[in-house]
């Protein structure tokens, strides 16, 4: 959830964790998985030379639909490629097995049906300079063939980090893995950074900063580092996010007053209104289809979701369930938001038009919700006991990963597209 021009969206919440840069900049990222499915398909990944299987096996785990199988001591598994004998796929209570092995070309993995003993697939994949990345490509491999969705290992995650105190407070934007490892800043600043939003391409993200003095929306290539300013209107320049063509960017502006949203072409900095309202609007996030807009507005009394066509018109509102809804985030039919259940803010998941909603988060203050590019998982910040953390957790709820460090705030998690 973005935080830019409304305290009164969001709980406070102060989300301490820290990453590491390969130099040993800052303290490594810790990862700690606190729930894994217990019903999921029952599948084994096999020992890799470089540990491959680990990361395989922890990528499985994180979409909730898998329950990882292991060796028992002492058992040995015949090499990549070896058929396996019928006393092993009996002894094994998977109903898959990987196997793989790493080359000068890079890494095989091939999937092993235990019900025939047959190899179902078997994939290369290439040398890239990030060696996990491999690994990662191999899940997605894997997840694809078994569950028919697309993988969403072999992506990332941009977020905010603040370190020290006033008045020496510094924020970096990053850029890591979507485990939280190979981290790296895009953007230094003694001024706040908020809100980062991915490009369909994953080459640039937009976000606000006031380095300028006062809020501005910039866009900034992750590569070339090469910057430029699209928004420093009078008044709040917040929330941007990208159309799915990558054409425009909608964002929240107040610059009659009142917090308002509008549409901004990319290429010829044409600006649009969409709403005109007395209330608050902000927080917009494209449907699905690319045809509405779905932001946050406290025009019935409380924070909920309305949707607006692009083209403009009336909006209309989407959520009805809880005295508080918002801070969309869309992928297809699917939206992450935050809802206040039971005193508490939770991460919830709805479908585009449905009344309903299904909690997914157990914290008291949850918050920036940000879906993968498949939908399968969901990456948000909390807090507990007053420590920080960034949390992944699985569309189904049945899977949750912590991400822990020992100093620093973390806000805003923003999961990119598919790496092309």
């Amino acid at each position: 959830m973005t935080h830019d021009n409304k305290h009164w969206f969001t709980p406070v919440l102060i989300l301490l964790v820290a990453f590491i840069l390969p130099n040993g900049a800052l303290a490594e990222l810790e990862l700690h998985i606190s729930k894994s499915a217990g019903d999921g398909i029952p599948i084994l990944i096999a020992p890799i030379s470089g540990g491959a299987n680990a990361i395989i096996d922890a990528d499985l785990k994180r979409s909730g639909r898998f329950t990882s199988v292991y060796l028992k001591k002492g058992a040995i598994m015949p090499a990549f490629g070896v058929r396996l004998s019928p006393t092993i796929l009996r002894a094994i209570k998977a109903e898959y097995i990987v196997r793989g092995r790493l080359t000068k070309a890079g890494l095989d993995v091939e999937l092993t049906d235990t019900s025939t003993g047959a190899r179902v697939a078997s994939y290369r994949i290439a040398n890239v300079p990030n060696r996990r990345r491999m690994a990662h490509k191999a899940a997605d491999k894997i997840f694809e063939r078994i569950t028919r969705l697309k993988g969403a290992f072999d992506t990332r995650l941009a977020y905010v980090t603040v370190t020290g105190r006033r008045p020496n407070k510094h924020y970096r934007l990053y850029i890591a893995d979507s485990d939280g490892y190979n981290p790296h800043v895009i953007l230094n600043s003694d001024q706040p950074i908020m809100s980062p939003s991915w490009s369909p391409n994953g080459k640039q993200l937009a976000y606000v900063s006031f380095e300028s003095g006062k809020s501005a929306i910039y866009i900034q290539n992750i590569f070339s580092g090469k910057k430029r300013m699209i928004s420093g209107r009078t008044g709040i320049n917040g929330a941007p996010t990208w159309s799915r063509n990558g054409s425009q960017i909608a964002m929240s502006l107040s610059v009659d007053g009142n917090s308002e949203i509008y549409i901004l072409s990319v290429y010829n900095g044409v600006l649009k209104r969409l709403t005109n309202d007395r209330s608050i609007d902000t927080e917009p996030a494209w449907s699905g289809d690319g045809r509405s807009i779905v932001f946050t507005s406290n025009r019935g009394g409380a924070a909920q979701l309305y949707k607006v066509p692009t083209y403009g018109g009336k909006a209309k509102r989407m959520t009805f369930v809880g005295n508080y809804n918002s801070a969309a985030d869309i992928v297809g039919n699917k939206i992450a938001l935050v809802r206040r259940h039971g005193g508490h803010f939770r991460i919830a998941i709805m479908q585009m038009g449905g009344a309903g909603a299904d909690i997914i988060s157990t914290g008291r203050y949850d918050e920036s919700p940000s879906l993968a590019p498949n939908g399968t998982m969901i990456a948000y910040a909390t807090q507990r006991k007053g420590r920080g953390k960034l949390v992944v957790v699985s569309d189904n709820g049945k899977s949750k990963q912590e991400l822990h460090a020992p100093e620093g705030e973390v806000r805003e998690p923003a999961w990119s597209p598919y790496i092309r």
